[in-house]
């Protein structure tokens, strides 16, 4: 199975919390999900992990790591003097 989204998706997670959500289905099979947003009411966005490789996940991990490296830069560069 691989991941499909129609229409494209974009999703700000501003200041919003991050966390996990671990459990089993009904089949007794684990579940594992990385759950983006408000913890109150359904305003979230869960991706399901549950079928993904720990390869896959490391370079998850790899890839939020490059942007926030940008984001700090980003931040650095701001701080800078203006050159004329």
């Amino acid at each position: 199975m691989t991941a499909q989204i129609i229409g494209g998706l974009l999703y700000d997670l501003g200041d919003s919390p991050v966390g996990a959500r671990y459990s089993r289905g009904e089949d007794g099979m684990p579940i594992q999900q990385l759950v983006l947003g408000t913890r109150e009411g359904d305003l979230r966005l869960s991706i399901s992990l549950t079928t993904t490789s720990v390869g896959r996940i490391d370079e998850l991990i790899e890839t939020l790591a490059r942007i926030r490296d940008d984001k700090i830069r980003q931040e650095r560069i701001k701080t800078l003097p203006e050159v004329a």
